[in-house]
C-alpha cells in the first residue's frame, strides 16, 4: 500500500479549482511501506477523439485483475510493470519489467496458494523463496497477450 500525508498534498487555489475532478487529490510524494511488489500500469482514456495516457501504481494483483475486467472503448490498460524489490527480484536494486503474467499457483507440499509473476525476458518471481519456479498458474489473473490493448 501507499501512504500519504497531509504535507504532501498539493493544493490548487485557483478560479476554476471548482472544475477540478470531485474528489481528486494531489500528492507531491507516497510512501512505501512495505518492500513488496506492485505495479505500474499505463492506462488510456479517451475523451471525443482524444486520447489521454496516465499511469497508475497499484499493489496488489487482484486490483490489477479487477482494472483489466472494467476495460472499455473509453478506458485500456496499454502496459503493465512489476516493480520487484531487491529480495524478490535476486539484484541488488528494485526493478521494472514488463510484465507478461500474473497467476496464482498451488504448492503440492502443503496445498498453500501464492502469487507468481513473469515477465518479459522471462523470468519468474514469486514471495515464496522456495517456490518451485515450473509450477503452473491454477489461474491466470493478467496476461499481457490477452489484456493489454493499443
Amino acid at each position: 500500500m501507499f501512504t500519504t500525508y497531509p504535507r504532501a498534498e498539493i493544493t490548487f487555489d485557483t478560479p476554476d479549482a471548482t472544475n477540478s475532478h470531485e474528489g481528486q487529490r494531489v500528492w507531491s510524494f507516497v510512501e512505501q511501506e512495505l518492500l513488496l511488489p506492485w505495479f505500474y500500469l499505463q492506462v488510456v482514456r479517451r475523451a471525443g477523439r482524444e486520447n489521454y495516457a496516465s499511469m497508475l501504481m497499484m499493489y496488489h494483483a487482484h486490483e490489477l485483475k479487477q482494472f483489466i475486467d472494467a476495460q472499455s472503448n473509453r478506458v485500456w490498460v496499454e502496459q503493465v510493470q512489476l516493480v520487484t524489490p531487491p529480495h524478490m527480484n535476486g539484484q541488488s536494486i528494485w526493478l521494472m519489467e514488463p510484465l507478461a503474467m500474473a497467476g496464482i499457483v498451488m504448492d503440492p507440499r502443503d496445498g498453500s496458494h501464492f502469487f507468481v509473476y513473469q515477465v518479459a525476458g522471462g523470468a519468474t518471481y514469486s514471495l515464496r523463496d522456495d517456490a518451485d519456479a515450473n509450477l503452473k498458474p491454477f489461474r491466470v489473473l493478467f496476461s499481457g497477450e490477452r489484456d493489454l490493448r493499443s
